[in-house]
């Protein structure tokens, strides 16, 4: 690497990570997915931890990784998301010796035009301040594509063991990460592996990838077998998605991640209003990137083969799993691919002979990418966790919360807030008392009988359509009245924390719902659910109680009624 190649990269190192510290502390706090990241890894050695683990859905390396994390730092909201920075600009300086690689060390301009890509992408951006799987995810991804491409050039023993290592690695780290490993390894059998070497190919790759995940493959086995954690029943598949994914790889319009619109004709044109925004930050930056792409795909390359293979295929597996309503088609999941497809676009950006061509689109492409990026209020750092879980508890803070008054929390149960409120303080006794609807307990409070996992996924549809359809729920209401209304004396207050993103249905259209066979079956159980247990306390502390008012924080609602 000469001196101007290094200074380049330093810059760009230096660039994706203060675009990645930039708002890295959310005054919104962390959001459902976060929450249960950070409660599994904070669970007590060894016991607590690997009984947390098997009650989720996702592999355990990420969780692990977090809590050696969170002993050596802080599990402070803003040092949990330093966990995640780190490995996102490790991935950025991966992809500049994956490019490299790729143009057998001689494509310096392709490699800087992969670091700059991954540096000012929203996508990878918002991931690195999420405290998830998701950065820690691409970067292993970038290191497997790393050594997958030494094979190519250098198909050693050595390159076979450390590639065998990341694919163990990544299916650690992602329970659906298996398919892309599989589709990965096949590919390279085809294309990188001469007749010669398959053998040793075989062996240290295949059998090595079996058994160092030979202890994880009961764990990852009743993970895919328990149709309660992939079945569709908050979100129903889309083909907007789709064309979504494009966008948020190369724009920084994040609509797919952030579920901006419900279909891509909406972010066009809605309500008699063309969206000029969308089409010039979100379509513009997607055509240029698409354009680059094919391009790298023309050229005849085996490894481009490799790279072409395993993207249509573990594309066309996870959309084949979205519409059967396994798994739901959103960007992070198919995040393994971004290393792919931003080698191929940079080096068809590069590929390009017209020099003032190549000046022309990479200026428009970095220009609206890092506009959006720093003035926009929707760019990827800006964006509110509306679910955050500091926004109710702040709210209720203000809104003159008593010793007596009592909280029923809709969708989170109670605990999930700790982490902002003290529970032993005498103070807010209010909090250790409050009723909690969630999803995860719904079924016994609705009529007695708890369902959860593959039967509720199975039955649920069936259990509870009668009571969808009803305007009485006897069981439902004496536990209110018990927990909730009956402790209540004059002057005190009954909090609802209303989550509004999965409670959106008023009881006419939820009854509606329930009387039409078609509508009913395609409707996710959740948003039914939530929204009538909504409606229902609503409709009775509005008959026995005085309505004071409401207040609504990012996608929260806080409704407040007092006793006369």
């Amino acid at each position: 690497m000469n001196k101007k190649s290094l200074f380049y990269l330093i810059l760009i190192i230096v660039v994706a990570i203060l675009f990645r510290l930039w708002h890295l502390d959310k005054p919104e706090g962390i959001w459902n997915d976060e929450y249960l990241t950070w409660k599994i890894a904070n669970a007590r050695f060894p016991r607590e931890f690997f009984e947390a683990l098997r009650s989720n859905c996702h592999a355990p390396l990420h969780y692990l990784y977090l809590k050696v994390w969170m002993m050596i730092f802080h599990d402070s909201d803003k040092f949990l998301r330093l966990s995640s920075v780190i490995p996102g600009v490790l991935g950025v300086i991966t992809m500049y010796f994956v490019s490299l690689e790729y143009k057998n060390k001689e494509g310096v301009s392709t490699a800087l035009t992969a670091a700059v890509l991954c540096a000012i992408s929203s996508f990878l951006i918002y991931y690195s301040q999420e405290i998830r799987i998701y950065s820690l995810l691409f970067f292993i991804t970038t290191l497997m594509l790393l050594f997958a491409l030494k094979i190519f050039n250098n198909p050693s023993k050595k390159n076979f063991a450390l590639y065998s290592l990341m694919c163990v690695l990544l299916i650690l780290t992602h329970t659906i990460g298996f398919v892309f490993v599989l589709f990965s390894t096949a590919a390279l059998m085809v294309f990188a592996v001469p007749k010669k070497k398959t053998g040793t190919f075989v062996f240290f790759s295949i059998v090595g990838v079996i058994l160092l995940a030979l202890p994880f493959i009961p764990f990852i086995t009743s993970v895919l077998i328990k149709g309660g954690y992939f079945s569709q029943w908050w979100a129903p598949f889309n083909f907007s998605r789709i064309f979504f994914t494009l966008t948020d790889i190369f724009s920084p319009v994040l609509c797919d991640t952030f579920h901006v619109y419900n279909t891509f004709a909406d972010a066009f044109y809605k309500d008699n209003i063309v969206n000029l925004g969308f089409f010039v930050f979100a379509l513009i930056p997607t055509v240029i990137g698409i354009l680059c792409f094919i391009n790298g795909a023309l050229n005849p390359k085996r490894m481009q083969g490799y790279l072409l293979s395993v993207i249509l295929c573990t594309v066309f597996v996870v959309l084949m799993a979205a519409m059967a309503g396994k798994i739901v088609f959103v960007t992070k999941y198919l995040i393994e691919l971004v290393p792919l497809v931003v080698l191929m676009t940079a080096d068809g950006f590069v590929s390009f002979k017209s020099k003032g061509f190549k000046i022309a689109i990479a200026t428009i492409f970095i220009v609206l990418n890092i506009f959006y990026f720093a003035v926009s209020e929707m760019s990827a750092v800006r964006l509110i966790r509306e679910e955050g879980q500091r926004l109710p508890v702040v709210a209720l803070s203000n809104l003159d919360l008593k010793k007596n008054d009592k909280i029923i929390f809709l969708y989170y149960a109670k605990e999930w807030y700790y982490k902002y409120v003290d529970f032993d303080n005498p103070d807010n006794e209010p909090y250790s008392e409050a009723l909690g609807v969630t999803k995860y307990n719904y079924s016994s409070q609705f009529n007695g009988h708890y369902m959860w996992g593959k039967e509720l996924h199975q039955k649920g549809k069936d259990e509870y359509r009668p009571i969808f359809a009803s305007n009485e729920n006897r069981k439902f209401d004496r536990m209110l009245n018990k927990n909730s209304f009956a402790p209540l004396k004059k002057g005190d207050k009954l909090f609802l924390v209303d989550l509004t993103s999965v409670s959106f249905f008023p009881k006419s259209i939820v009854q509606q719902i329930a009387s039409n066979d078609d509508i009913y079956r395609t409707t996710p159980l959740l948003y039914l659910a939530m929204s009538y247990a909504k409606n229902f306390i609503l409709e009775k502390a509005h008959r026995e109680l005085e309505y004071v008012g409401h207040y609504n924080t990012g996608a929260w609602r806080i409704y407040v009624f007092k006793k006369a």
